[in-house]
């Protein structure tokens, strides 16, 4: 017991297996799309590990690779996602080894990670900070009128279909953060989370007085969702009037949950009252180079797009 192997190595029906039992919400989209989700083949030797029980899959380490523009340098990066051991093998340190074979994929690792996980990843010297919250609006259906009331002043926003070429949604995913260690986003990344992405069709570009966002209209688990998933550059008065925006466009698009996630402080400043439900999120994160290491302690600008937190509902 204690095999580590890359995914691509094992049989697809142990993953799927696997993915019941672990994550049952979402193991229909993730049996069907994880070589898409993890970006399987784009980065050389990137991709989630799994942990056998002869050829049963009991552990699971996820790895979505993207670029980071790092002290002036880009260099391949990833984020740790689904990471998981099956229960009945919890405590026997599964959970330290497979991290430790996940943390040699690549020299700079990132996470918004959970209080369970944090404990193995301290262990590898890991730091963490909480500067990026969940904001949201649970919407009622019965109290309609009353958010109406509630969203009074907000502006109207022009939603339409995403550009035709992710090149034009270079602009828009741009960062402006002075942080010394940034997302790329650039045509490549957008075209994998947007234009390739099994569900792309629920993901639109809004408007208002010149900034531009992405946004998303669905339903999940019984209830429509929608999420303010990345607001572009523009004057903070207009990025403010935007969030504003949003809630009021998901009050009108019969929405049960308007959603954001972001450490843009001017951002949530803009939601508290807004999407007035909140709490914070735990981001983590490992250099191999101590300078990167140190950087990334001053703050990597974050929305819901970079990460997986929009894949999280199925």
């Amino acid at each position: 017991m204690g095999e580590i192997r890359k995914a691509s190595e094992v049989d697809e029906g142990a993953l799927r297996l696997f993915y019941a039992d672990a994550f049952p919400d979402r193991a229909a989209f993730l049996g069907a799309h994880w070589r898409w989700l993890y970006r399987v083949g784009r980065f050389p030797g990137v991709e989630p590990l799994v942990l056998l029980d002869g050829e049963r899959v009991i552990g699971h380490a996820g790895a979505v690779p993207v670029v980071l523009d790092r002290l002036g340098a880009r260099q391949t990066a990833i984020w740790f996602v689904d990471f998981a051991i099956l229960p009945e093998f919890q405590g026997r340190r599964l959970g330290a080894e497979l991290t430790r074979a996940w943390m040699a994929l690549c020299p700079d690792r990132v996470t918004f990670c959970n209080d369970r996980s944090i404990r193995v990843f301290r262990k590898f010297g890991w730091r963490e900070r909480f500067d990026a919250d969940v904001r949201s609006l649970p919407i009622i259906g019965a109290a309609r009128p009353a958010y109406r009331l509630l969203l009074a002043g907000a502006p109207r926003l022009s939603v339409g279909p995403l550009p035709a070429s992710p090149a034009e949604l270079t602009t828009v995913l741009e960062d402006s953060s002075p942080a010394p260690v940034r997302v790329l986003r650039d045509e490549d990344w957008a075209r994998w989370r947007l234009y390739e992405n099994p569900r792309s069709a629920e993901y639109r570009l809004a408007e208002h007085e010149g900034v531009k966002a992405v946004v998303r209209l669905f339903d999940s688990l019984g209830r429509r969702r929608a999420h303010l998933l990345h607001v572009g550059p523009g004057t903070a008065a207009a990025r403010a009037a935007l969030v504003a925006g949003f809630a009021r466009w998901a009050v009108e698009q019969g929405a049960g949950r308007a959603w954001m996630a972001t450490n843009d402080q001017a951002l949530l400043a803009a939601a508290s009252w807004r999407l007035p439900r909140g709490y914070g999120l735990r981001f983590a994160w490992h250099s191999d180079d101590a300078a990167v290491g140190q950087a990334l302690f001053e703050g990597l600008s974050t929305q819901a797009l970079d990460s997986d937190h929009d894949l999280m509902f199925p």
